[in-house]
């Protein structure tokens, strides 16, 4: 049996010699306690900081929502044809909106599919740090090049959506997700990186079909933010972009020092 990890009376930054991974002190607390629980602790309270690093989302989100201002229409990037638009050939899924739902599912599988032990833990806040930060960027551009998302509005998927047994379902996203968030669209941005992170993870397990399962639950969630009608498809274009270049240049780089896991109980990094 491989030895238990040891807890260290350190914190999780990096020394300066490794550059891989930067740290925010905010994390020091969830630190200390890392090791408690089998770490089942650990993740349940970084589930909890992730929400809490992506909650500024409601407030730029009702702010353009107040403001009622549009610069541009994304729609009018893809038109077909005959002139008419591509995102409203797109058409409504009404169940679609449970695959749109499973955003909340990538916030929770990301934290406990890390590995247990301080490599993996340090790993698992940077990816968190890199997802509020591609978030946060996204706030700028919904208060700034706002985009009201009609698609919702059209009379068909109106008259669809009330007549369906998913319509508490849309209710409850449309109060939450208020017509001004379109461009980036945060449910790709946030769960490609997610997705991006957990695979690195699962791959060193030699987890792979679970990995393909996770991202064909992942192209599924992003078509499915066209299929509710919450997003233009420009929204998912740009969300995906802003995933990649936060990946590459980001979490990627920050990554570069670590090696692969072997097993859960790896002994941790020195600091």
């Amino acid at each position: 049996m491989p030895s238990q990890e040891q807890s260290q009376p350190v914190g999780p930054e990096k020394e300066a010699s490794d550059p891989g991974l930067k740290i925010w002190r905010i994390w020091n607390p969830l630190w200390k306690i890392r090791n408690q629980g089998s770490g089942a602790l650990f993740a349940s309270w970084a589930v909890f900081g992730t929400l809490l690093l992506l909650s500024p989302y409601q407030l730029t989100n009702w702010i353009a929502s107040a403001r009622e201002v549009t610069v541009w229409n994304p729609k009018t990037i893809f038109v077909l044809a005959d002139g008419t638009y591509l995102d409203h050939a797109i058409p409504f899924v009404d169940w679609s909106i449970l695959i749109y739902y499973t955003i909340f599912a990538f916030y929770v599988a990301l934290p406990f599919s890390a590995p247990k032990n301080d490599v993996g833990r340090r790993e698992l806040l940077v990816a968190i740090q890199f997802i509020a930060l591609a978030s946060w960027l996204a706030y700028v551009v919904f208060l700034f090049f706002p985009a009201e998302i009609r698609l919702r509005y059209h009379p068909d998927v109106q008259e669809q959506m009330a007549t369906s047994w998913a319509a508490p379902l849309y209710g409850w996203f449309h109060w939450l997700d208020r017509p001004y968030n379109a461009w980036p669209s945060l449910h790709v941005t946030q769960t490609f990186l997610a997705a991006m992170a957990i695979s690195r993870w699962w791959k060193a397990r030699g987890l792979h079909l679970r990995i393909i399962a996770m991202w064909v639950l992942w192209t599924a969630l992003t078509i499915s933010t066209l299929t509710t009608k919450q997003h233009f498809l420009w929204d998912a274009l740009s969300g995906l972009t802003l995933g990649l270049v936060t990946w590459w240049f980001g979490f990627r780089l920050a990554m570069r020092t670590q090696n692969n896991f072997g097993t859960q109980n790896q002994p941790p990094v020195q600091t």
